[in-house]
């Protein structure tokens, strides 16, 4: 039977040799797993977001580079005060996709007046 110092070491090891982002953050997953007395499958699907998150995170980096974009701005950062025919609710509504789910379409028609 292995230590818990050996499993530990062993199991941050079989995460980094996967290539696994989720290493990373190994050691803070743990100890809230501890403190909080989580199950082991509340653990693994911690660590499993912790990677998915860190994956999708890079992969846009990756893809917001590669598209060689002039600069970023996000929703957040939009002024609907410069363009006031812009129903704010509206684009906010429809950032969250919800329309995809309920399988309608959306068209923009000409320019904001």
């Amino acid at each position: 039977m292995k230590s818990i110092k050996g499993s530990y070491f062993a199991g941050k090891s079989h995460l980094e040799e996967l290539g696994l982002l989720s290493a990373a953050v190994f050691d803070s997953l743990l100890e809230r797993a501890q403190r909080e007395n989580t199950t082991y499958l509340e653990f693994l699907n911690d660590l499993l977001e912790a990677e998915l998150s860190e994956r999708q995170r890079r992969n846009i980096e990756v893809r917001s580079k590669l598209a060689r974009l002039p600069y970023r701005k996000t929703l957040k950062e939009f002024d609907f005060t410069f363009q006031p025919s812009i129903d704010e609710k509206l684009i906010r509504e429809l950032a969250t996709m919800a329309f995809v789910y309920r399988a309608e379409n959306v068209i923009f028609l000409g320019r904001p007046e």
